[in-house]
């Protein structure tokens, strides 16, 4: 399948597919990403801190590379979500 035969939104489609598991992935590991985050962390932030602080709520952006302008910015593609709340 050659880039002209896909359609917008079959373009739409698999970035919102891989952004949703992408925020999957995040949901279902975020202790263990947080937990690692604390014993590496040479700052010494702590779980409870990382919650308290809102460090959790965040943007995720997924921009193809076919979509991305020559120039400075995101793209035509740009897409985000918040998540881990």
């Amino acid at each position: 399948m050659n880039t002209e035969s896909i359609s917008q939104d079959e373009i739409n489609a698999w970035r919102d597919y891989v952004l949703e598991k992408i925020v999957e992935n995040l949901e279902a590991n975020k202790e263990q990403i947080i937990e690692q985050f604390e014993n590496m962390d040479s700052h010494k932030m702590t779980s409870k801190e990382i919650h308290q602080f809102g460090l959790l709520d965040f943007d995720i952006s997924i921009t193809l590379h076919r979509d991305k302008k020559k120039s400075f910015g995101l793209g035509l593609g740009f897409f985000k979500a918040n998540i881990l709340r």
